[in-house]
């Protein structure tokens, strides 16, 4: 009786352990990147604008604040980097990103001026695709220079229609370049529109066949009934986005999910988790 009653709180002990690590860390809360006080800003006397309108010696530079620090910087289409500087930029509006250390986001425009380039104007709709292709178009209207004018999406090759279909949504770069050569580059991001992606049809198959298994869910938290699985939602996406769910990835019984699969979970949070 005395044997056991020493072991007895070493059992206890483990048994907290085991506990703790089966519901404390496997589901983490996500950072809410909405409430953020992350900023950026253009640095005093941050913008250079070019000196004509086909050199490309302009510049601007950022400030962040706020947030969790490190900071990284972005310009366009391109990748974050440590540099807050831009240079060798031509006449157009840029779009400037900071990220912090919670992969939070902000972002503003800048827009540098030259003289003799056209004057650009984009009237845009969303993307509700939620998988490839997308479905949004960015229509161009410009005016100025010299005409007639040939246009550019992102790393494409200059055509004569100003309308660009079936564009996905995200950050996407304009190019305007008129008769004499003179060119204007603009920074722009197609919007995501609802996509139509929903629980019953859509995430609940993918939950059944991915996640229902021990040490998974229902043991992580109820994903299969529509109240929990939304009150869940930031977190389902959080945590399928970092490969930490299905637990075991390609070992699981169901497999890893697909990138089809992990699109229509972040389409369906992104729409506000609609049931059906």
């Amino acid at each position: 009786m005395n044997k056991i009653l020493r072991l007895l709180p070493l059992v206890l002990f483990v048994s907290l352990l085991v506990y703790a690590g089966c519901s404390g860390n496997d589901e983490p809360k996500p950072i809410d990147c909405a409430k953020t006080d992350l900023a950026i800003s253009l640095a005093t006397n941050g913008d250079v604008d070019p000196t004509s309108c086909t050199s490309n010696d302009g510049s601007i530079a950022v400030t962040a604040a706020g947030g969790k620090e490190p900071y990284t910087f972005a310009i366009g289409t391109g990748s974050f980097g440590s540099n807050a500087s831009f240079t060798g930029l031509g006449a157009g509006t840029f779009s400037l990103r900071v990220k912090d250390a919670n992969d939070c986001t902000k972002e503003i425009e800048v827009s540098l001026t030259a003289p003799g380039v056209p004057t650009v104007s984009l009237e845009k709709t969303a993307d509700t695709n939620c998988t490839s292709p997308g479905n949004g178009t960015i229509s161009v209207d410009a005016s100025g220079g010299s005409g007639p004018y040939t246009y550019k999406l992102d790393g494409g090759a200059f055509v004569s229609n100003p309308l660009f279909e079936n564009v996905r949504s995200g950050n996407h770069t304009i190019v305007v370049k008129d008769n004499e050569g003179c060119s204007i580059s603009i920074s722009t991001d197609v919007a995501k529109g609802i996509t139509g992606v929903d629980y019953v049809n859509d995430i609940l198959p993918i939950l059944e066949s991915k996640c229902n298994f021990p040490g998974c869910h229902p043991d992580n938290g109820d994903w299969f009934t529509y109240s929990a699985a939304k009150s869940s939602a930031a977190n389902i996406k959080a945590q399928t986005a970092s490969g930490k769910m299905p637990k075991g990835g390609s070992s699981a019984p169901g497999g890893a999910l697909s990138a089809t699969q992990l699109a229509k979970i972040a389409c369906w949070v992104d729409d506000g988790a609609p049931e059906n």
